[in-house]
């Protein structure tokens, strides 16, 4: 038989394990192998780990619809084209290769004041603060965002950014894709949004002391306020400052 130079390499996306193994179709690859061939029914295509059995022919790979590779990320197969009137035969090579997915780091939660119409918990999240924790130096990787899991593994309904919260506190769901393989994955990082109430002082009294000299200066203990002012709300603290800039 007159084959090209050989098929394209076949490739998988690893899977979370990230072993560097996976299940191939090899017999995907038939239609390549055999259209340099006038008709390619008269020919029989068998798939071998060595170049030796592939040459003898022997130990034929059994399932080369559901093959497991038996080398991590990168192997050769061989495979025998062969007549089957004459038994003429011509080898030629696949390669497998089983592309790494990006590897996530949970980042931080995104934490915002509830300065926008405050006690509604709602705030307007840049999602993308998040992306330089969550790829750790990784180049090459695109971000996109959903509010549920199911969404994220679909694909489906992605969110942008800047995103206003629905609830309070909210996950966001990211899938990570490799710009040049295409590989993604979807559940190994979230996003936490938070929006943190503000304090709600109240206005106290005005602190007034005597002038004994009568030199318009007097020394003020301003924490005297300070209960009145927090006014028993919760992990508040109150500073005191001259200017409003301040």
């Amino acid at each position: 038989p007159q084959l090209g130079s050989g098929p394209t390499p076949l490739e998988i996306c690893d899977d979370l394990s990230a072993d560097g193994f996976g299940q191939f179709d090899l017999t995907s690859k038939e239609s390549e192998i055999l259209q340099n061939l006038a008709d390619p029914t008269l020919y029989t295509v068998t798939y071998y780990e060595t170049e030796v059995n592939a040459d003898t022919p022997l130990n034929a790979i059994g399932n080369p619809a559901n093959y497991t590779n038996t080398t991590a990320f990168n192997q050769t197969l061989w495979i025998r084209v062969e007549d089957n009137a004459t038994g003429c035969y011509k080898l030629t090579t696949l390669e497998l290769i089983v592309n790494a997915l990006p590897v996530l780091i949970q980042p931080a939660p995104l934490e915002l004041c509830d300065d926008n119409n405050p006690g509604d918990e709602m705030e307007s999240f840049l999602l993308e603060e998040a992306t330089d924790e969550i790829l750790n130096g990784q180049t090459g990787i695109s971000l996109t965002y959903y509010e549920t899991q199911a969404d994220a593994d679909a694909g489906t309904n992605p969110i942008s950014s800047p995103y206003t919260n629905i609830v309070n506190p909210q996950t966001i769901f990211v899938v990570a894709t490799n710009d040049v393989t295409g590989c993604s994955v979807s559940t190994t990082a979230t996003i936490l949004l938070r929006v943190n109430p503000i304090p709600s002082p109240t206005a106290p009294m005005d602190l007034e002391v005597c002038d004994d000299d009568n030199d318009g200066f007097a020394s003020f203990n301003l924490e005297d306020r300070t209960t009145e002012i927090i006014g028993g709300e919760l992990d508040t603290v109150v500073t005191y400052h001259e200017t409003q800039a301040d």
